[in-house]
């Protein structure tokens, strides 16, 4: 199916079911049985008056139906091959039904977001977000687990039946120091609270280290900078910066790196924003946003806000080269330009990664700066240390900007998925592609943005432990 196509029927898909209502309980019922009593092979499964989906199909074993607060009656109809059995069923928002010890049917709660996917993508699992939820999908746009939060971000999972998130965010960085990342083991079940070490946990990036360590984002606030040169700012000003840490698993920090000791806030922020923080204006300068690790344990770093990447020698802490942005570097580091680029270069990107191809990278190219020409994309750049120059390896175009959030991440089997962020009349959250750049899959969302969409192989997330401890 054409590109165009995916769009047009998720777009109508999504806005046939964008009408259910918004309330729903704060705590899930326990998953029920049927009640069915028939035998053989199941052959085929309804639910009137819901319609499943998936459409059914004895090889999919998961299905959701939109629910209403307070009780659903519904008649669970089954066909199998030694006949037909009806049976009498009432649902409430959360509660799961399993026919046959095998076939689940979970009753979504009415806040829940509007889903439509289509295609046929590789197995896996895809973590995402909305406002409101942190959810695992499944390969035809079933969540097959999810939790509540009042505000979710970076929904990921760093060990095996393991999702992290933070649940309760504050944007556009973090400014509370109730903020703090939900590390949840399914399996055991258990979860853990780890928040940054000094100022208040920012809700960009959480990387799970070879040693059991983590690294996270602290934006400390700093007054009284000078910024005189930086657009209209001046000798007085309030500024966040941007902090690294590494914390032990109890939450002890054991290393940090700064921002203003490497990068210069005046010469290499190219769009610096106001925000009001607890009734003072912050300038945020650099708004760094991902964090990954190289084989040695040096770090990538990017920062949105001066529209480029980072390498950091984890060592001594220098910056080592520098991608995009402005020619200037604090830390005397080499200077990557990008050329032969369709789209110019790229800006204000998100989730910027080591590829495992040597001295290539990948971002989500939110393309998003004021004098920007072209759309959003995930980005591969090759980078040539000898001519200091980065160029065009692969790349995969949106339909329009993308005015936050977003994330891009390649595969060892050749497929790409693509986290849209926001990209204004495009509801999807998720694209995977193959290396030929077809489209493969979509799922689009009422619920807004998802900061990433992240795909995990089948082996990371039980599908069982998925099912028993949704939701949370």
């Amino acid at each position: 199916m054409a590109d165009r196509d995916w769009r047009s029927a998720l777009l109508l898909v999504l806005v046939a079911c964008s009408s259910s209502p918004s309330g729903g309980p704060d705590a899930g019922p326990p998953d029920v049985g049927a009640g069915d009593v028939g035998t053989g092979d199941v052959l085929a499964i309804g639910l009137p008056p819901f319609a499943l989906v998936p459409a059914f199909s004895p090889t999919t074993h998961d299905y959701y139906v939109r629910c209403a607060a307070g009780d659903n009656p519904a008649t669970l109809v089954v066909d199998y091959t030694s006949g037909e059995t009806q049976t009498p069923e009432t649902l409430v928002p959360d509660q799961a039904l399993t026919v046959a010890g095998q076939y689940w049917i979970r009753c979504l709660p009415p806040d829940f977001p509007a889903l439509a996917a289509g295609g046929a993508p590789t197995p896996g699992y895809y973590l995402v977000n909305s406002l409101t939820y942190a959810f695992v999908l499944d390969t035809n746009g079933t969540p097959i687990w999810y939790a509540r939060g009042p505000a979710i971000s970076d929904v990921d999972s760093l060990a095996k039946d393991t999702i992290s998130f933070v649940p309760n965010a504050t944007i556009p960085y973090g400014y509370s120091s109730a903020v703090a990342f939900s590390i949840k083991a399914l399996d055991v079940p258990s979860t853990t609270s780890l928040s940054a070490a000094g100022s208040p946990t920012d809700l960009h990036e959480l990387r799970l280290l070879p040693n059991g360590d983590y690294l996270l984002f602290t934006y400390p606030i700093e007054q009284g900078v000078d910024l005189t040169g930086l657009g209209t700012y001046g000798t007085n000003e309030t500024m966040a910066d941007c902090k690294i840490e590494e914390l032990d698993p109890s939450g002890k920090l054991v290393w940090s790196w700064l921002a203003t000791d490497h990068i210069d806030p005046v010469k290499e922020s190219m769009q610096p924003a106001v925000n009001t923080i607890n009734a003072q204006n912050v300038v945020d300068v650099f708004h760094c946003n991902s964090i990954d690790v190289d084989g040695s344990g040096n770090l990538l770093l990017s920062a949105r806000h001066a529209s480029a990447l980072y390498d950091i020698d984890r060592a001594s802490g220098a910056i080592q080269w520098k991608l995009g942005g402005t020619a200037y570097n604090k830390d005397n580091a080499a200077l990557i330009a990008v050329t032969g680029d369709s789209e110019g270069t790229f800006s204000m990107q998100h989730d910027a990664r080591f590829a495992t191809t040597p001295n290539h990278v990948t971002m989500f190219d939110d393309h998003g700066a004021p004098n920007a020409v072209g759309v959003a994309r995930g980005i591969e750049y090759a980078i040539d240390f000898g001519t200091k120059t980065a160029t065009v390896a692969w790349q995969y175009l949106g339909t329009g900007q993308s005015k936050y959030e977003g994330s891009f991440r390649r595969y060892p089997d050749g497929r790409s998925v693509i986290g849209w962020g926001f990209v204004p009349n495009d509801p999807r959250i998720i694209t995977e592609v193959d290396d030929a750049g077809h489209d493969l899959f979509d799922v689009a969302s009422s619920g807004g943005a998802s900061y990433r969409a992240v795909k995990v192989p089948l082996t990371q997330l039980d599908v069982d432990v998925l099912r028993k401890t949704c939701p949370q």
